[in-house]
Parts: structure tokens; sequence; C-alpha cells
């Protein structure tokens, strides 16, 4: 087979796996771009958006939490409760520096969280999903600013001064090209803003996939260095790696040291992917746990947390694209955002 993601035939099967009950999938590595991959099932998000108790749900709660403070007016408050979120909080600091009137486009909007703050703020926006029951949900929530993904007023719209998306595109079939056709809706010098599912964050001996966004949901990992070397030619590409926090890279750096192998997880039906695949408890745990609340305590100490490894997060892969101006080898806006590694939201 070929891969999924850039096309080539250097690809190796890394094993199998099954998260949910029913979605059995082989996971795949490709020797050419250093993605990894499984199969990609469309009709798999439909349902995780229809199943009131799935992973997807606590887009229900937040949604819902966002709602208050926009039916209030209270920008700040809509504000706080977002950057509680890294990804979202990187967005609004990138977005808030674009001048006034400037035409946005979320892609992956989910039930509007995020698409609320900017409409609150005043910029002309558009919130766009492949999701019928999302759309619905955002149109209901927040007004008349969200469409299909397919659908033409996307297109009619453009050219857009910032696109962004939020924990979407390890989960589509085509990554790169939905990235060149978002790309292809900017305007020169327009900002392409996102954030991706880390392959560097399988940390473990035989780790095949992120436990907290196995397949169907999440079917792409992406190295870093991927955004760069894929879109050089089209794009000026800035990637940031988000570290994990003290204690927690502590506890991974022990977990690495002895050598822990990956566990292999216990299906579940996929209307309970809010909680975590479990298997059954063993003695060794007991002593995992207490280690993980004696890290977190000597992690307050700077001056033990300045010896902390340095791991990435799961999803904290941000990349910012810039559109060049045709026929131009560089930059045609500075950069603006904030360089800074930040901690784990």
């Amino acid at each position: 087979m070929n891969c999924r993601i850039c096309g080539s035939e250097l690809v190796i099967r890394a094993g199998d796996v099954e998260f949910f009950t029913g979605y059995a999938v082989s996971v795949f590595d490709c020797g050419d771009c250093r993605c990894r991959f499984t199969r990609y099932e469309a009709s798999a998000y439909e349902r995780l958006y229809a199943e009131p108790n799935s992973c997807y749900s606590r887009y229900i709660d937040q949604a819902e939490r966002c709602k208050t403070f926009f039916d209030r007016g209270d920008l700040c408050g809509l504000r706080a409760e977002l950057s509680a979120t890294t990804k979202y909080r990187l967005i609004m600091e990138a977005i808030d520096r674009e001048p006034p009137g400037s035409r946005l486009l979320e892609f992956g909007c989910s039930r509007g969280h995020l698409t609320s703050y900017f409409i609150l703020a005043g910029y002309t926006i558009t919130g766009a999903d492949l999701s019928k029951k999302a759309v619905q949900a955002a149109s209901q929530a927040f007004g008349d600013h969200f469409v299909m993904e397919a659908d033409p007023t996307i297109e009619a719209n453009a050219p857009y001064d910032a696109i962004f998306h939020v924990g979407t595109i390890g989960c589509v079939a085509d990554p790169l090209g939905l990235t060149r056709r978002l790309l292809r809706l900017l305007k020169p010098g327009g900002r392409l803003l996102f954030n991706v599912p880390n392959r560097a964050a399988c940390y473990l001996d035989g780790q095949l996939w992120i436990d907290t966004a196995p397949p169907p949901d999440v079917v792409t990992l992406f190295p870093p260095g991927f955004w760069r070397s894929r879109l050089a030619d089209a794009a000026d590409v800035h990637e940031e790696e988000e570290v994990c926090q003290a204690d927690r890279a502590l506890f991974i750096g022990a977990q690495k040291l002895a050598q822990l192998h990956w566990c292999r997880p216990a299906p579940i039906p996929l209307s309970e992917g809010q909680r975590l695949p479990t298997r059954p408890p063993a003695f060794g745990d007991a002593l995992w746990r207490l280690l993980g609340r004696l890290l977190r305590r000597f992690a307050r100490s700077p001056a033990l947390s300045r010896f902390a490894p340095r791991y990435p997060t799961e999803f904290g892969l941000f990349v910012r694209i810039a559109k060049r101006q045709a026929g131009a080898g560089h930059l045609v806006r500075e950069e603006r955002d904030c360089h800074a590694v930040v901690a784990a939201g």
C-alpha cells in the first residue's frame, strides 16, 4: 500500500490496535514523510458527535459554558474560559493581532466554542465543520456564522486574512490536500494556524498510538519538521513544540528509565469514549501512582524542576504558515506571535 499522507511506497506495518470495540485498525509508518497513520472512516465523526457520552461530549460542555459568556457579552470571561486550553490561547493571541475588519475562517469549528470568541470580538468569521450535527448546534448557540465544510460560501467569501483549526488535521483523510486548499483561500501574506498530534509523543517502547486520541477519531500522527519539509515551496512555515510540565516530564523520564513497555488498551464501546481505555490493575500500577504523586510534589520546587527532561505534549506541535506574495521567496509579514514554548494547558 501507499502512504495516505504523501503517497510514498515506503510503508511498513507497525502493528494492530483496538481502542474502541469494532474499530480494530492496523497502524502504518511511512519511511518517507515519517507520519504514522491508520485508515480513515468518515462515518465515525457523525457518530462521535451523536453519542452523548463519547469523547466529543467535552465539546458540548465547553460550548455551553462559552454560550453563557457569549450571551452576557462578556468577552473577557469567554477568553478566560478558552485560555485554559493552550491550543485555544495561542490561536486567540495570534488572531488578536489581526487588524479590525479582518476576514477569518475556522475549519473544523465543532460546536462553535472558539469561533464564538471572534464573533463577540467583532471579526467577520465563518466556522465550518464536516458534522451536520455540530454545525446545527453551533448555529443555534452563536448565530448564523456556520456552514458545512463543502459549502460554496467558503470559497465565495475568500480570500481570508487568517484561517485556523485546532485538533482537526489529525482527523482528516488528506491532511496535505486540506492544507493546500486552505492556503489557496488566504490572501497573499495571510496566515494559516493550527496544531497537530505529535508522533514524538509516543514515548514508551512499543507504543503504537497516543492514548488520549485514538482511532477512529485521530488517524494521523505527524513528526516535527513535517510541515516545513512539505510546504516550503508554497509558504513560510514555523513549527513550535510545546513541552510537558515538569511533573509529567519527570514521570515520563522514569518510565523510560525503567524501560516500561506500552500497555495495549482494552477495547471499550465508542459511546464510552470519554474515559480512557483501561486494563486490569496490576501490583506495579500502585507503585507508579505513588511515584507520580511524589514527582508532582518534587516538581513544585524550581531547583528540582530544572532537571526535568523535555518531552513534547501530545497535541502541542503548533504550526504557523505565512502565504507568500506571488513570486516572493521571503516572508511578506513579520511573525508577530509569541515564540515562547509554553507549558501544557
